[in-house]
């Protein structure tokens, strides 16, 4: 072999495995990862809300960062606020009013967790579930603003200054309740119905954007993408 098809052949094998480092893998289950500030995902909404709904999610914290602040996990303002608050709180506010449920569990354990919030119009009545308990529930009537944004922030609030810290995956929103009482935890990704408003599995694992059933997009930004199964291990 002449020297220099062998120079060649080498900085081929270099550029080549360069490539292979430099690429995402998108193969298998992935999330998304937050930490802190201006991480957020964006989903742009046109329509009203449903009269009654649930809201839920998957999460993984990371037990290491900031205490004392919001943790959000999906807000789509003057509708609901699912989120862990300052005072180490989970709630699942309504409208404007701060109206809603709430329960005294720390998800910032570094735990699997999963968080899901009804809404049952007729009545005005909002609950919580934490890992298929129900941890909470509206004590007076709570109703949906009749000025809601054209937005859903995951993992994100306050014009994005406000971040969760740690994984978030399989973000699910239904035009039902879904969970009366307690409830046993599903093990693998949600399957979309013909209730099913919006559902991200997350599952990309690269670029800017993430697609949903119902023709839902979220623009993701700072967030990365990691390789992640609420059905088995990180």
């Amino acid at each position: 072999m002449q020297p220099r098809a062998a120079v060649d052949i080498l900085l081929g094998m270099l550029l080549l495995a360069l490539f292979q480092a430099c690429t995402t893998v998108t193969e298998g289950p992935h999330a998304l990862a937050f930490d802190g500030s201006p991480d957020c995902g964006i989903i742009a909404v046109s329509e009203a809300p449903p009269s009654s709904f649930t809201v839920e999610v998957w999460l993984r914290s990371d037990p290491e960062a900031f205490a004392g602040v919001m943790r959000p996990l999906a807000l789509w303002k003057n509708v609901f606020n699912l989120s862990e608050n300052a005072d180490e709180q989970v709630v699942f506010i309504i409208g404007e009013e701060a109206v809603g449920a709430s329960s005294p569990f720390s998800l910032m354990d570094g735990q699997l967790h999963h968080v899901a919030g009804t809404y049952d119009g007729a009545v005005g009545s909002a609950k919580l579930f934490i890992d298929g308990d129900l941890v909470g529930a509206s004590g007076d009537p709570a109703f949906v603003s009749d000025s809601p944004t054209e937005q859903v922030q995951f993992g994100c609030a306050k014009e994005n200054t406000e971040a969760f810290y740690g994984v978030l995956d399989e973000l699910r929103l239904s035009s039902i309740v879904r969970y009366t009482d307690a409830f046993e935890v599903p093990t693998a990704a949600y399957e979309g119905d013909d209730d099913t408003l919006m559902l991200f599995h997350l599952d990309e694992g690269t670029g800017a954007t993430a697609t949903s059933t119902g023709d839902f997009t979220m623009t993701i930004s700072d967030a990365a993408w990691v390789e992640f199964d609420v059905g088995g291990e990180e």
